[in-house]
């Protein structure tokens, strides 16, 4: 890039740039790491828990059964987010840039204003899945615990975006992570009771109304601390919050489409409960890593909004580069792993009736590098807020899916909807990748240190694909897992795969206890950090 892009960039009118304030001053690459890593916490562990719930579903409900609840929850979610409308990313996104432009006591009263919102959703959404299961869909009952369920995850969009607004990502982690905990054992007590479906929804209600509780308590607190003062009126706030939501509202649809399971409509229709469990454990899967961008856009959304309010383009500019090279630096060697073990894990977890999953499981995986590279650019539009080219992207990317789903679900069931889902992501994640980086401008790739990271997960992929196919009786996957961690470690330090400023990050990070440690694996993994030290 030339002198003049890496100069430019988007910044706010100069009228409206604020001094450096608390919050655009303590938003920095560490910040925002540790953000990540609260984020990631949060949304790793209740992976897990899920893992345990579906492998409990899969072998009490069997393949139809945990095909048919996988598609109602499939509904409550949709609804949810449908009905949400784009709320909870306007309002992340208005919080953190009114806390840029130093502004806290304007963020309560924009949080009460909310709240009347998400109640006028919640309503019609809940009544989507009540009037479903009226109509005699079974298990009815499960339908009506869904139509709660979905109300209640409405109602929470408020409070977890104020939180995510104000980056309090350690507070907004605990609720999750301890309901969670307690939900696993429940659900499968309540499984091997007999309690069925509809008793898993009965779980899921409670679990997520004590999740809306706690919640709403710690953002209540948080907003007491930004400000002694009493709300103040939003004023034209109330119109850009509105303007942003009806516009991300169109995203919400689309998104629905092309990341969130659509493909679950065609399956019902062509292929029934069976092909859904299949393509459910598959994406579910691919799912958890994808929590990677997901964590990402979490975290970095409001850090580049506040950013933003502050004017500080210079910033931007560096922290969407660091995210791009920090995505490809761990999404190549997870993926290189996942592809060797992950089907014969998923048929040592879920058993021999769920071989049907593999082939889904490896299109979807092919991809996935690549896709994760939309969480840092759809994180950069949020924060500079932008509408326009994302929606155009979107419904470009929407068509394909559909598209794509029309043509192979019909014929080849799960695969069909594997290779539809991964169509539609990768058209939804190239443009914008692209108009990100040129919007932008003037970025440093670290193109060397991704090539060496490729290379060393190519060996990854090599030394544990060829442990599953040698080892035998159930010990495949720890075979692959070692032979691929113990290859890692032999070709990672001499490539040097981590380049220096991430090995100073990653220090940073550690805190102090743990940075002797930190500093070691960034010397090893970094050419030249420990010269730079």
């Amino acid at each position: 890039m030339s002198t003049t892009a890496s100069s430019s960039g988007p910044e706010p009118p100069s009228s409206d740039r604020p001094a450096a304030g608390a919050a655009a001053t303590a938003t920095t690459a560490a910040s925002v790491t540790r953000g990540g890593l609260w984020v990631a916490l949060a949304r790793v562990l209740p992976q897990l828990y899920t893992l345990g719930i579906s492998v409990a579903a899969a072998r009490y409900l069997g393949p139809d059964g945990m095909g048919r609840q996988s598609f109602i929850a499939f509904v409550e979610v949709s609804a949810a987010s449908i009905f949400t409308g784009g709320l909870n990313v306007a309002l992340m996104r208005y919080v953190g840039e009114t806390l840029g432009r130093d502004r806290p006591e304007v963020v309560r009263g924009l949080v009460t204003w909310a709240w009347k919102l998400v109640i006028l959703g919640g309503v019609p959404a809940a009544g989507v899945l009540v009037a479903i299961g009226l109509s005699g869909s079974e298990p009815q009952a499960a339908w009506y615990l869904a139509g709660l369920v979905c109300f209640l995850l409405i109602l929470a969009t408020v409070p977890s975006a104020a939180l995510a607004g104000a980056q309090r990502w350690r507070l907004s982690t605990r609720p999750g992570v301890v309901t969670g905990a307690v939900s696993v054992p429940a659900t499968i007590a309540v499984l091997a009771a007999g309690g069925g479906i509809t008793g898993l929804f009965a779980v899921e209600a409670a679990v997520v109304g004590a999740n809306l509780l706690w919640t709403s308590l710690l953002a209540r607190r948080v907003l007491a601390e930004l400000s002694d003062a009493h709300s103040e009126p939003i004023g034209e706030l109330k119109r850009d919050v509105l303007g942003y939501t009806g516009l991300m509202a169109g995203g919400v649809v689309l998104t629905f489409v092309i990341w969130k399971r659509s493909e679950f409509v065609f399956l019902d229709h062509y292929s029934g409960d069976t092909q859904i469990a299949f393509y459910s454990i598959a994406f579910a899967a691919v799912g958890a890593l994808g929590l990677l961008p997901g964590v990402v856009s979490s975290v970095i959304s409001p850090a580049f909004a506040t950013l933003y309010g502050a004017g500080h383009a210079d910033r931007l500019r560096s922290g969407y580069g660091r995210s791009i090279r920090l995505l490809l630096l761990v999404s190549l060697p997870v993926t290189a792993g996942a592809l060797a073990v992950g089907p014969a894990t998923v048929q040592l977890v879920y058993g021999s009736d769920y071989a049907g999953v593999r082939t889904p499981l490896l299109i979807m995986l092919a991809v996935f590098p690549l896709v994760a590279l939309s969480g840092g650019a759809n994180a950069l539009m949020v924060g500079l807020g932008r509408r326009l080219v994302p929606g155009v992207v979107g419904v470009a990317a929407a068509v394909v899916t559909l598209g794509l789903n029309w043509l192979l679900v019909r014929s080849h069931g799960a695969t069909g909807a594997a290779l539809a889902n991964s169509g539609g992501q990768v058209a939804a994640t190239v443009p914008i990748v692209v108009y990100a980086v040129t919007s932008i401008g003037g970025l440093e790739w670290g193109v060397g240190s991704i090539l060496r990271m490729a290379l060393a997960s190519a060996v990854t992929w090599l030394a544990a694909h060829l442990a599953v196919v040698a080892v035998h009786g159930g010990w495949e996957v720890p075979a692959g897992v070692a032979a691929g961690l113990l290859a890692f470690a032999v070709c990672a330090p001499p490539l040097r795969v981590l380049p220096a400023e991430e090995a100073e990050l990653v220090e940073q990070v550690a805190g102090e206890r743990l940075r002797p440690l930190a500093r070691r694996l960034a010397s090893v993994l970094s050419h030249g950090y420990a010269a730079a030290r």
